[in-house]
């Protein structure tokens, strides 16, 4: 379906196994992988300070080990599919994804939220933010309901 439409759905992702199990989720930021495709690439696996990413040959999806993450956001940043997250819900629900545009955020920005396929789906509040190569890595605080859908944050329009 996502081949057809350009966007990953949810069920998708947790048919394909790429969504922790929610006790995970509940004992702290742990890094979701929304590559779905197959291709060369394995920059998240050799960025990973604890090596929880695993791509299996030259064309592997990579896996996740949820026991070793540590949430530290290395694989956000570096991504160039823009295709690796945060999720937490060990206390108010967390998102942390990749930005790429100006302004440049700051800690305390009211962002909108945006879901997979460019949506507003509500605002939030930038509790965290570093960079990466250029990229900043951006930690918003989302209604639980929505931890599975935001993918994406946008400076508000004045």
């Amino acid at each position: 379906m996502y081949r057809r439409s350009g966007i990953i759905e949810k069920e998708t992702l947790f048919s394909l196994g790429l969504v922790p199990p929610i006790e995970r989720l509940k004992r702290g930021a742990v890094a979701v992988t929304e590559c779905v495709e197959e291709i060369p690439c394995n920059v998240c696996e050799a960025v990973c300070p604890v090596k929880a990413i695993m791509v299996d040959g030259l064309r592997g999806r990579p896996k996740i080990d949820w026991e070793k993450c540590t949430g530290c956001g290395v694989c956000v940043g570096t991504c160039p599919g823009q295709a690796m997250f945060l999720v937490d819900l060990s206390g108010p629900a967390k998102v942390t994804v990749p930005y790429e545009f100006l302004p440049k955020l700051k800690k305390g920005d009211v962002v909108e939220l945006l879901g997979r396929d460019g949506r507003v789906l509500g605002t939030g509040v930038v509790l965290r933010v570093f960079e990466v190569n250029k990229t900043q890595v951006v930690t918003v605080e989302v209604p639980e309901e929505l931890v599975m859908e935001v993918r994406s944050v946008r400076a508000r329009r004045s």
